[in-house]
């Protein structure tokens, strides 16, 4: 007879309780579900009840449901005969709004009947205590129809009659042999490894060492690669990562350096971190074979990016993280799938995620594209970037993204089981809306999600036991949108809470800067140019939206005073004035290069406008070892005998000024080159002449003193 009544209420409820439903039970439904709202949200002076355990998360036909709590007496009085109600009802959800209003409090028409034998509370429960309590019911006695979700509640009753307490989670349901079973939900999962950079131009520095607890066991990195690895395989699961984190987690693994000043003094040093070794060691060998998507280096902003016209830091962040994770992660499986910040991107980010990271379907969040285009909740899609070309879009659910979001591991135990219940319910809920339409899901959590191991755990438990769900690899799913036309459009403004005009305006100069720095150098390596590329990009991250502003802060101000100390070191050694001896002549300019790496400098003669002083051609290109000085000879001629100015500085290579070694020198021109040349004439004839006049003088008299001979030697014979 129950059974027969409980249908015929079912019936009658789901096709006209919301028009016709009797005003007793209405205003009875009304009064218990918002006095229990107002209840549980005062919490004081009042009991309290909290669902935190449903098991099986799901009912079948033949399942008993057992549901789990705690009841906390707030009440100021020790509280006797506390009885524990179980409620449900045979009307299912017929939207995931009307879900949320369920759950939030609100007044539904579901009504609700009590289910199974209440729990009396054993003994005294003493105010400011809470108490543990269990119940079960049969799913056969409620009389679950169809695929869905259905309402479940618990009820904590005083024993003198006031308005019961009672707190609300949702049920699933899957029906048994012999029904029509909905096509499953493909659902694909995006498993993010993501931090704040933590490195910039001083070399095996990290900004701050939080890493090293975030790594650890317990710690959010160490959690959700802990928990991925586990289920990897059974979900199908994506790894977004991010290069910067395994540079970051690599130069831990040696000893390494943590804060100090911008020209990397007064830093501290760390002993190699063994947790950093084995964290980095099980990513390799856990992700071997599982597919991959890496975000650019830093996590940079591309919409931010986009929006300043500074593309080429894009592509430099990208062409770095590729670099990177191809030396410390290397695999073949990665994916071509870009995620930007928030899932948000308008149509000159998506053109610069295609152009600058080669992506060819973008992730986005599912409240980006018009929701008139999807009649029912689907993650396929495609759009037209700003160049006018196709790129496929999984849309991820912002309704899971935004409720993974909600908890952390620091969250009750009882918000923890809401999520996790909740999760289960939209999943099921997305899919009755079409039970017999082939649709995917993607699920994306937050960047820098911070899940308990237990929460994680249960949530890919979930998707892979739940017989609605069907896991799906992101790639697949991106190969299908990929293949779409597209029919909807992403807002035309710059995403919400990206990285300022104002900070892109600093970063922009910071990077013509490190662009100057590059082009001062003589043959450096990759590796030297991608430590600059990479300190630029990691200013750029998300990370430093809202709250963490100050951390981008801190990174342009120690890379633009570093860059700045290390283009000072290179300088001109010259004189204030230069005497030319005549009208023509050279000086000497000397280089010196104080930096640890060659440099290659161009050094630029500029006489003053209008003056008769002129520079000739010479070999002006000049590399100097590190820590040495070079010198150039730079010929100069003067028309005129007088004194004018000079500005000598050096250039790179490509012609780009050093403006700092700018210098303004004096140039007088003598006659005493000319009357030099007289006097030294005038000498060497003098002394000709001198040297004539001795040798003419010495042979005369060798002559005479011949003769002189000859006669005494006649006058004897």
């Amino acid at each position: 007879m129950r059974t027969v009544v409980r249908t015929l209420i079912a019936v009658f409820l789901a096709t006209a309780a919301p028009v016709l439903a009797a005003p007793a039970v209405r205003a009875h439904a009304q009064e218990v579900q918002q006095q229990s709202f107002r209840t549980n949200s005062a919490g004081s002076g009042q009991l309290t009840i909290s669902v935190d355990g449903v098991s099986p998360s799901y009912a079948t036909p033949t399942a008993t449901i057992t549901v789990r709590g705690t009841v906390t007496n707030d009440t100021g009085s020790p509280v006797t005969g506390v009885q524990v109600q179980l409620l449900s009802s045979s009307v299912y959800f017929q939207t995931r709004s009307e879900m949320d209003s369920y759950t939030a409090g609100h007044d539904t028409l579901l009504y609700l009947a009590p289910e199974g034998t209440s729990v009396t509370l054993p003994g005294t429960l003493h105010s400011g205590k809470t108490a543990r309590w269990s119940a079960s019911f049969t799913a056969a006695s409620v009389g679950y129809s169809q695929f869905g979700v259905y309402p479940l509640a618990a009820q904590a009753e005083y024993p003198d009659g006031a308005p019961p307490v009672i707190d609300r989670t949702l049920l699933p349901y899957w029906p048994g042999n012999g029904v029509a079973k909905p096509l499953p939900l493909n659902v694909a999962w995006i498993w993010p490894l993501i931090a704040a950079p933590q490195q910039g131009m001083c070399g095996a520095t990290l900004a701050t060492n939080t890493l090293a607890g975030s790594l650890a066991a317990g710690g959010r990195l160490g959690t959700l690669l802990d928990v991925g690895q586990q289920w990897a395989a059974q979900d199908d699961l994506t790894w977004a990562v991010d290069p910067a984190l395994l540079s970051d987690v690599n130069v831990m693994t040696s000893k390494y350096a943590v804060g100090g000043s911008s020209t990397c003094s007064d830093r501290r040093y760390e002993q190699p971190s063994v947790t950093a070794a084995q964290w980095l060691s099980l990513l390799r060998a856990s992700t071997a074979t599982e597919p991959m998507l890496f975000t650019p280096y830093a996590d940079a902003d591309v919409a931010a990016l986009t929006r300043a016209g500074l593309e080429q830091i894009t592509r430099t962040a990208y062409h770095v993280g590729e670099s990177v994770a191809a030396r410390l992660l290397p695999r073949q499986a990665s994916v071509s799938v870009a995620w930007p910040a928030d899932g948000a991107a308008n149509a000159s980010t998506l053109t610069s995620l295609a152009h600058d990271g080669g992506a060819s379907t973008v992730v986005l969040n599912s409240g980006q594209l018009p929701s008139s285009d999807r009649p029912y909740d689907n993650a396929l899609n495609a759009t037209k970037a700003g160049d006018g070309t196709t790129m496929g879009v999984l849309l991820a659910d912002s309704g899971i993204t935004g409720l993974l979001g909600s908890v952390s591991a620091s969250s009750s135990a009882r918000a923890q089981f809401d999520t996790a219940q909740d999760f289960l319910a939209d999943t099921a809920m997305i899919l009755a809306e079409a039970p017999y339409s082939q649709r995917s899901l993607v699920i994306a959590p937050p960047r820098h999600w911070s899940p308990s191991a237990a929460e994680a755990g249960a949530l890919l438990s979930m998707t892979y036991s739940a017989p609605w769900l069907h896991k799906t690899g992101l790639s697949s799913l991106a190969a299908a949108a990929a293949r779409l036309s597209a029919r909807a459009k992403v807002p035309a403004r710059t995403p919400s809470g990206a990285l300022s005009a104002g900070y892109t305006d600093q970063v922009a100069a910071a990077d013509a800067s490190a662009a100057l720095y590059k082009d001062l150098l003589y043959r450096p390596g990759p590796n030297v140019l991608n430590s600059v590329d990479a300190a630029v990009a990691a200013t750029t991250s998300v990370a430093w939206r809202g709250a963490g502003a100050a951390g981008g802060e801190r990174a342009l101000i120690n890379l633009s005073d570093n860059l700045n100390a290390k283009e000072q070191k290179v300088s001109i050694i010259t004189g204030k004035k230069i005497l030319l001896a005549g009208t023509s002549g050279t000086t000497p300019v000397s280089v010196q290069n104080l930096l640890p790496v060659e440099v290659q400098v161009r050094v630029v003669a500029t006489p003053s406008a209008g003056s008769q002083l002129s520079v000739s051609k010479f070999a002006d290109l000049i590399q100097v070892p590190a820590g040495q000085t070079g010198t150039v000879r730079v010929p100069l001629h003067s028309s005129a005998i007088t004194t004018t100015t000079m500005q000598l500085q050096l250039q790179t290579e490509d012609g780009s000024s050093l403006t700092w070694t700018a210098q303004s020198l004096s140039v007088q021109a003598t006659r005493y080159g000319r009357a030099l040349l007289v006097l030294i004439a005038a000498a060497l004839g003098v002394l000709v002449l001198t040297s004539v006049a001795r040798w003419i003088r010495r042979w005369l008299n060798d002559g005479r003193n011949g003769t002189k001979a000859d006669g005494r030697s006649g006058g004897t014979g």
